[in-house]
């Protein structure tokens, strides 16, 4: 079995109540802080930590525009590179159907000349 008296706290001390009301409490020079003197080093550091946040944003931003024009810059040179490049290439394919279209109408032409020389003979 377990004792009773194990689970009841323990008794607090006993402390009298004063008697009689407080007649003042004793402040001596010094003892009170100057409100604006004290908390002026405060706000300059998270002023300064604000500003200083702040700018670090800015500069961000105005990297992350660069960084965009520049890709814009270089995706319309890219464009046209192969804009031109296309072209070259179709301009490529042209000439040598050409080409190939006259070769054949060439040989056409001598085989018909040769068949003509035949008939003749």
């Amino acid at each position: 079995q377990t004792d009773p008296f194990l689970d009841r706290p323990s008794t607090p001390l006993f402390i009298p109540k004063p008697s009689g009301p407080s007649v003042g409490t004793q402040i001596e020079a010094g003892d009170l802080f100057d409100f604006d003197q004290e908390v002026e080093p405060i706000l300059e550091v998270l002023i300064g930590k604000c500003i200083e946040q702040s700018l670090l944003e800015v500069l961000e931003e105005q990297e992350l525009k660069a960084y965009a024009k520049y890709q814009a810059q270089f995706e319309q040179k890219r464009n046209l590179e192969l804009a031109q490049c296309q072209r070259l290439e179709e301009e490529q394919r042209r000439k040598q159907e050409e080409k190939q279209r006259r070769i054949e109408q060439a040989e056409a032409e001598k085989e018909r000349q040769q068949r003509l020389k035949t008939r003749i003979e």
